[in-house]
């Protein structure tokens, strides 16, 4: 095993006040013990030599120290506690001697040999102290934060639990660098960080990261905090275990709980009405339900945060949705509200979802039906029905994401009557003629049509840039000689893109 340098040992936690006053060029200096001193005829070869005030003080004692220390072969001088400040002449000739002066203040010199000592003779031993004291420490402890702060107290260094996207969960603020590798489930190091794999109670893989911040320290050092953090890493794991069978006990009750209030509308018994209160439902408020689906929820992991991805981006929005429950088909969402929500707040409502899931990665593939404004346990289940319908109706579309409003169903309704008819058919062939032959023209036209006249929104649908959006509806206006701000010939392109497919 190597010996640390005059540097490994600056970079222990005891010696963290200390500073460097004059022979910095000789810090990789490698020592081999720490010697108190007590005199000239104290052997000092490779050593680093501790004092305390005494030999320091007056100032000027300190030239003769240096002297004797750097002709003894000393690795470097730790003055502990002296009030005197060294003179320029004692510090220009610890320079030209390379020999490490450093300085701390407020300590106590017996205790900075009793703990510098065996760090540099028995580096196993520390450890194994180190890794008793740990798990001492974390024995008792059952939540996360005190998980960390535990080890983080023992080993003397910044800790923190990362996600694999920088994320800081608990623990002190640490930034990953691109150096990790963390697709591989090993503990590693990079530039300034270890990090050790907590692994995902239910798969083979980093569910987090335990990181540890470290500028420089002796290998003995980099050990023993790469062996607190393996063993930190299972009372992690438990805790994130324990924090998952919650979160499932949690989402099972409220499965039920939903389930019940869907079943027994307004006479729901008052055990469901007491669980309601307890998960924060207002069941008696004015609700709006929301039906939120992906073509295949078993495409990606990522897709089971959609609804909290919604949730998150309505909000920016100034909605507030209560809740998100799974439903198995899809996730059932609602906003509750004392008062009536009016005609305006279910415009308001329809764009922000729009926006919402058009800002969603497209890939998932979601659509979102809403339900009309109902009162009461009732009309909670009725809404939520009204906005099954409506998702319904929106997979229907071959766009994604797709929107559709429980009050436009009729509408849609007579659409789909109208597309189905051959004097629509044969209108759509002659009025999109001009269009057939670029597809990007009528990709766009369709998007345009489905989403309201948006071109926010049409450029989020199809990945492109809004100015790209308009110059594309200006040729749509010269090719097809319609006027696209004209609600009744929108409706009549919207009608023959459905009846046609395109």
């Amino acid at each position: 095993m190597s010996l640390p340098s005059v540097a490994d040992l600056l970079a222990e936690p005891i010696l963290a006040d200390a500073l460097v006053v004059a022979g910095s060029e000789g810090l990789e200096r490698e020592v081999a013990d720490v010697r108190w001193w007590t005199g000239e005829s104290t052997p000092v070869q490779d050593q680093l030599v501790v004092c305390g005030a005494e030999p320091v003080t007056p100032s000027y004692r300190l030239d003769a120290l240096v002297r004797r220390t750097g002709e003894a072969g000393a690795a470097g001088l730790l003055v502990v506690g002296a009030s005197v400040r060294p003179l320029l002449s004692s510090l220009r000739l610890a320079d030209r001697l390379q020999i490490p002066v450093l300085w701390l203040d407020d300590a106590e010199p017996v205790i900075i040999v009793q703990e510098l000592t065996p760090r540099v003779r028995a580096p196993e031993l520390v450890r194994a102290r180190t890794v008793d004291r740990l798990l001492r420490q974390l024995a008792p402890r059952h939540t996360g934060q005190d998980i960390v702060a535990a080890a983080e107290g023992v080993l003397e260094a910044p800790l923190a639990l990362v996600t694999s996207d920088g994320t800081n969960l608990l623990g002190s603020p640490i930034e990953l660098d691109e150096t990790l590798h963390l697709d591989r489930p090993v503990a590693q190091r990079g530039r300034a960080v270890l990090v050790h794999p907590v692994l995902d109670p239910d798969a083979n893989r980093p569910a987090a990261w335990l990181a540890c911040r470290v500028e420089r320290a002796a290998e003995s050092r980099m050990g023993l905090l790469a062996a607190g953090l393996a063993i930190t890493e299972p009372f992690l794991r438990s805790w994130l275990t324990a924090q998952r069978a919650h979160a499932d006990r949690d989402v099972l009750f409220r499965a039920r709980l939903l389930s019940e209030v869907l079943s027994g509308r307004d006479s729901v018994s008052r055990d469901v009405v007491e669980g309601a209160v307890s998960v924060g439902w207002q069941l008696p408020e004015w609700h709006v339900g929301l039906h939120l689906s992906c073509d295949d929820p078993t495409a990606s992991d990522q897709q089971a945060a959609a609804p909290e991805r919604l949730r998150a981006a309505l909000g920016e929005h100034g909605i507030t949705l209560t809740e998100a429950v799974d439903r198995g088909d899809g996730w059932a969402l609602w906003s509750s509200d004392e008062a009536e929500p009016g005609a305006a707040d279910a415009r308001a409502l329809l764009r922000a979802v729009r926006l919402a899931t058009a800002a969603l990665p497209r890939e998932w593939g979601m659509v979102v039906g809403i339900g009309r404004p109902h009162r009461g346990p009732g009309g909670l289940a009725e809404t939520l029905a009204e906005a099954r319908d409506a998702a319904y109706l929106a997979s229907s579309h071959d766009f994604r994401p797709a929107v559709e409003h429980s009050d436009e169903l009729g509408v849609a309704r007579l659409l789909a009557t109208w597309q189905q008819s051959a004097v629509t058919r044969a209108f759509a062939e002659t009025a999109l003629a001009p269009l057939r032959s670029n597809e990007s023209l009528m990709a766009t036209l369709r998007a345009y049509l489905e989403s309201g006249g948006s071109v926010v929104l049409v450029a989020e649908a199809l990945g492109v840039h809004r100015n790209t959006v308009t110059a594309r509806l200006q040729q749509i206006r010269d090719r097809l000689g319609v006027d696209l701000d004209d609600p009744s010939q929108r409706l009549a392109l919207q009608v023959a893109c459905r009846s046609t497919g395109a």
